[in-house]
């Protein structure tokens, strides 16, 4: 059992942590959004098709093959699963807002999601993790987005593009198919962006500054798994979302 600590991250609001995990546990925010996906039998409707209290769509493309977004039964805390096979195809398995942005980067907005990448990606296949504009086919073509990836080797990266600059840059931290991590984005200063990986800060000789603004700083959490044709495959896991700012 971790040991619940608290910290001031901008003289104003509190937040409580586990000491040991590094999860935020409890963000004193006027804007906080959590979920914990306790329950298999969620149904996530598709994109396009959102349903009245669900946030959550799903967008897969796969024409031949099976990728899918679905809850994993008895999984402890809740378990959302993202899978590409390795049918000779594009796919794409997302799990995001059907484009209702609601998070303002420039109101010191934190992203915090714990993921497991179950089955590390394969040739063309790459994981998302994090906060992007509107939805279009394949990630690194969506125009406002912070988010991190893995690549076939696990290797963790982290990405930003506000429409003026397109940055990336390694985390350092390479993942096994069998551990958690905790992934946080925290924008309480947007001209310097941080990113953490279970408490520690990743990419640090990098400054993920974003100057977009206005209605170009609202993003959507976006969690999945897509591949630009070829035989890969992958599998994400999302224990849990949480994402927090002031109004």
């Amino acid at each position: 059992m971790g040991k619940t600590s608290a910290e001031w991250r901008d003289t104003q609001h509190l937040t409580f942590y586990d000491a040991t995990t590094q999860e935020r546990t409890a963000p004193f925010y006027p804007v906080v959004f959590y979920d914990d996906f306790l329950s298999s039998s969620l149904v996530i409707p598709a994109a396009g098709a959102a349903e009245s209290g669900m946030p959550w769509t799903k967008k897969i493309v796969a024409a031949a093959g099976a990728a899918a977004v679905a809850g994993i039964g008895d999984a402890a805390g809740g378990v959302i699963q993202c899978e590409l096979d390795n049918t000779v195809e594009t796919q794409d398995a997302a799990l995001y807002f059907n484009d209702e942005r609601n998070f303002d980067l420039t109101k010191g907005c934190v992203f915090e999601a714990r993921v497991k990448v179950n089955v590390i990606p394969t040739l063309t296949s790459e994981t998302v993790v994090g906060l992007v504009g509107d939805y279009a086919a394949g990630p690194d073509n969506i125009t406002y987005s912070c988010f991190f990836t893995h690549d076939g080797s696990g290797e963790a990266f982290c990405e930003m593009d506000d429409n003026a600059t397109d940055r990336s840059a390694t985390s350092g931290v390479t993942v096994l198919n069998t551990a958690w991590h905790i992934y946080r984005i925290d924008a309480t200063n947007v001209a310097d962006v941080k990113y953490y990986i279970d408490g520690v800060g990743v990419a640090t000789g990098t400054t993920f500054s974003y100057a977009a603004t206005g209605a170009n700083a609202i993003l959507q959490p976006y969690i999945g798994l897509y591949k630009n044709g070829g035989a890969g495959l992958g599998e994400l896991q999302v224990d849990y979302v949480r994402i927090w700012q002031t109004r």
